[in-house]
C-alpha cells in the first residue's frame, strides 16, 4: 500500500515538473516582441522574485513571478536551496540530486528504487525525510521528500508534504501567503 502511495506521489511530482517546464517553454520570452501594446519603463528590468517576504510572526509571503508561479529560496536541513517551485499539485517535496546533496542527503544507489516518467525518460528517485524546511520565518519539521538521481530533476519542488503542515496557505493580492 505504501509503495503504491509513493508511486502515485512520485508520479504527481514528475507531472508537476513536466507541467512547469511546459509552462516555461510556452511563456513569452522577454526578448520576444509583445503581442499587445504595453508600456514599460525601459530602465527597470523585471527580475524574478525568489525571496520569501516575512509579513507577520509565523507568516511568510511569496510574490508570483511573471508566469504567476511561486518560487522561493528555502533552507533545508540548514542548507540554502535557491528557486524552489511551490507546487500544490505535488504530493511530496522533490529535490534534485544537487539540492539534496547540499542539504546533506546522500541516498545509497540501492535507495533509488522508485521509477518515474519524466520529460527526459524514466528516472529513479529515493525516499527521504527532511529534518526541517525553513521559508522566511516558517519552519516545518519531518517533511517527506523524494530525491532524484543525478540529472533526473532540473529543479526542486515544495509540495503538499510541506504545505499541509501549515495552518493555512492562500493566494492574496498576487502573493502566496503561508501561515504556520
Amino acid at each position: 500500500m505504501l509503495g503504491k502511495q509513493i508511486s502515485f506521489a512520485v508520479i504527481a511530482v514528475v507531472v508537476s515538473v513536466i507541467a512547469a517546464k511546459e509552462l516555461m517553454r510556452l511563456a513569452p520570452r522577454p526578448d520576444a516582441a509583445p503581442q499587445t501594446a504595453q508600456i514599460r519603463p525601459a530602465a527597470q528590468p523585471v527580475a524574478p522574485v525568489r525571496a520569501a517576504l516575512p509579513a507577520r510572526m509565523g507568516e511568510t509571503r511569496i510574490s508570483a513571478d511573471q508566469r504567476g508561479q511561486f518560487s522561493t529560496d528555502a533552507e533545508i536541513n540548514g542548507a540554502r536551496i535557491s528557486g524552489m517551485l511551490v507546487d500544490t499539485g505535488a504530493t511530496l517535496v522533490a529535490l534534485s540530486y544537487e539540492d539534496a546533496s547540499a542539504a546533506g542527503l546522500f541516498p545509497a544507489p540501492a535507495d533509488y528504487k522508485y521509477q518515474v516518467n519524466t520529460a527526459n525518460g524514466v528516472a529513479h528517485v529515493a525516499r527521504a525525510t527532511l529534518n526541517d524546511v525553513r521559508i522566511g520565518n516558517i519552519v516545518v519539521h519531518n517533511v517527506e521528500a523524494v530525491v532524484g538521481e543525478r540529472g533526473a530533476l532540473s529543479g526542486s519542488l515544495l509540495g503538499m508534504a510541506f504545505l499541509s503542515k501549515l495552518s493555512r496557505f492562500s493566494v492574496e493580492s498576487g502573493a502566496l501567503v503561508l501561515k504556520q
